[in-house]
């Protein structure tokens, strides 16, 4: 018995994990790159999982749904940092600057999902799926598939960011801007495509959580709170050390869960953390905020 519960909540904790690592992923892009602590991240989770149920509510298809919500994110992003961000890059205090605006963007947002959407919970319909049981517990095949799909979102980022022109040029951006500007990259529109980008990663989050579990209109604070904790325990810029400490984080919450409780998740998880930032301030990778 003992055996099928560790293994159930092992499960359970890499589907969460999976899941808010793409969210914390899209905030280590844009932060490694762009240096900017965007705490609006969550909200793109938020955004893309609204116009989603949205969307399949007035009868569009799953899959065109998901297709256009993607894509209006991807838009958010690239208007968030045009119309916002763009105007504290040569600010002496920038990362407060551009910190505090988005924080503004999340209370605004959230405000603005509660007046639309009211206060209730959310599911995007899908088709049914079977039912596996592993360790003796029954789960459904839409959680392992959302995985498969959060994998390999964050494969797809390592080879585009590793192998393409595109990803060269974002990650010369973040190790000398000037070094870039001189061999002729464009910051201007790098910027511009790391923000849709990270937008949309994230935004991939908000849709297969709010298929697997729901969605309200406080979700994008939750997933920027765990994203930060994720990315400063996983190393500022680190996208290996990030993963880890989403894997860690997921699996924290669903073990709690199981054995502990479900009301001591965030205590125990907050704790964990804390010692490990105690004992290595820079995290798993990267470097200090």
């Amino acid at each position: 018995m003992v055996f099928n519960t560790l293994g159930a909540a092992t499960l359970e904790g890499f589907i969460f994990g999976s899941l808010i690592a793409l969210t914390a992923v899209g905030l280590t892009l844009i932060f490694g790159i762009l240096e900017v602590p965007n705490f609006a991240q969550g909200e793109f989770a938020a955004l893309a999982a609204f116009l989603t149920i949205s969307l399949t509510g007035i009868g569009s298809p799953l899959l065109l749904s998901v297709f256009l919500a993607l894509a209006a994110t991807f838009v958010a992003g690239v208007v968030m940092e045009r119309a916002v961000i763009s105007h504290f890059y040569e600010r002496e205090r920038f990362f407060l600057l551009s910190f505090f605006a988005t924080f503004a963007i999340t209370l605004l947002f959230s405000d603005l999902l509660r007046n639309i959407y009211g206060s209730s919970f959310y599911q995007i319909e899908t088709p049914d799926f079977p039912i596996l049981f592993i360790f003796g517990t029954s789960i459904s095949t839409l959680r392992l598939a959302a995985a498969g799909i959060a994998i390999l979102v964050l494969v797809g980022l390592y080879l585009l960011t590793n192998r393409t022109y595109i990803g060269m040029s974002m990650r010369a951006i973040a190790s000398s801007e000037d070094g870039a500007t001189l061999v002729g990259i464009n910051k201007t529109k790098i910027s511009m495509f790391t923000f849709g980008l990270g937008a949309v990663i994230t935004g991939v989050t908000g849709i297969l959580y709010a298929m697997i579990f729901s969605a309200s209109y406080n979700m994008g604070f939750e997933f920027s709170s765990f994203a930060f904790i994720i990315v400063v325990v996983g190393g500022v810029g680190s996208f290996y050390g990030t993963i880890a400490a989403s894997i860690l984080v997921g699996l924290i919450q669903s073990y709690t869960a199981y054995f502990i409780g479900s009301r001591y998740r965030l205590i125990v998880m907050f704790g964990i953390l804390m010692l490990i930032l105690i004992w290595k301030p820079t995290g798993f990778q990267g470097r200090e905020l």
